[in-house]
């Protein structure tokens, strides 16, 4: 198959094939699309690009303006929600300690479903067993993938495709990746004491309104595995081409101290390019930006994948 640069003008969803699907990631359903170009052959296997939303993102906001776009390219294509997020399920806690059972057992019993939680760490597992349902796919390339995350997507991007001799080409766009000097300002000590009192039922088992909230930002953040997560030292494992796409004012984190570093620290070992677009974090996601980083994205996945 030939593939072509995306053009400016974005196709309409009806252009390609669309499918729900459930994946499962421990023990807890997520919901996800799959996007393939229009009239395919049964037999035909075309490369894969996992696509992961940013904090408090969902598949929701990829369905028009990146997921449909690089299916019509050539590609097969995967957006999810995490687990406590969009239409996937969150994690269950029962009201009361259940009764022991030497089996798994089916029960009716009054719980708790979690929502909306930011943990890097359950959001990799998201990320990981997204992926390997890509890998999967009937018409995909298996050992042929790509990966496109943004904002907090971004981070776990870097994390997952350092880990994966899968992924042939990495977009990280606006990724906060260096979580410990993002987080400089939770002391190491505090955090623990944050972890200890989860552990031992001093606070609630999940982050809420009360501990977890972050002014003008959705969900709640679980502070101490975000102290403890680092996408950063993963850098030396990227073994791809990567495109980094940042806003030239950032307004969420220092650009300097996460995009720019992650650049410097693979640029002669691998293809590596850095570029930014004008305004703050949110400007990436609008108008003639969005339009320029997704055809940046595009030719990079082209070039790389095709």
């Amino acid at each position: 198959m030939s593939f072509v640069s995306l053009p400016v003008t974005a196709k309409p969803i009806a252009d390609v094939g669309h499918k729900e699907i459930t994946i499962w990631s421990q023990g807890v359903r997520l919901a996800g699309d799959v996007y393939t170009p229009k009239n395919i052959s049964p037999d035909t296997r075309l490369p894969g690009i996992l696509l992961i939303p940013g904090r408090g993102g969902s598949k929701e906001n990829l369905k028009m303006n990146q997921a449909p776009q690089f299916a019509a390219m050539g590609f097969v294509v995967l957006a999810f929600d995490y687990k406590s997020w969009g239409l996937s399920d969150g994690p269950i806690v029962p009201a009361k300690s259940l009764t022991h059972a030497k089996e798994t057992t089916s029960l009716d019993i009054n719980v708790t479903h979690v929502r909306n939680i930011i943990d890097p760490f359950s959001m990799l597992s998201d990320v990981r067993a997204a992926l390997h349902y890509l890998g999967g796919e009937p018409q995909v390339m298996p050992n042929n993938l790509g990966i496109w995350g943004t904002s907090f997507g971004g981070a776990l991007a870097v994390v997952m495709a350092a880990n994966d001799d899968r992924v042939k080409a990495l977009v990280d766009q606006m990724g906060p990746v260096n979580f410990p000097y993002n987080q400089k300002k939770l002391p190491a000590r505090v955090a623990r004491k944050i972890e200890t009192a989860m552990a031992r039922g001093d606070v609630a088992p999940f982050p809420n309104a009360i501990t977890g909230k972050t002014p003008g930002l959705k969900g709640y953040s679980d502070w101490a595995a975000m102290k403890r997560f680092d996408s950063l030292i993963h850098a030396d494992q990227l073994h791809m081409p990567t495109l980094i796409i940042d806003a030239e004012n950032e307004t969420l984190f220092e650009r300097r101290k996460n995009g720019v570093l992650l650049h410097e620290a693979i640029k002669g070992r691998l293809e590596a390019k850095y570029i930014t677009f004008p305004g703050g974090h949110y400007d990436l996601y609008k108008g003639d930006n969005q339009k320029a980083a997704l055809k940046e994205a595009s030719d990079w996945f082209v070039k790389h994948l095709k």
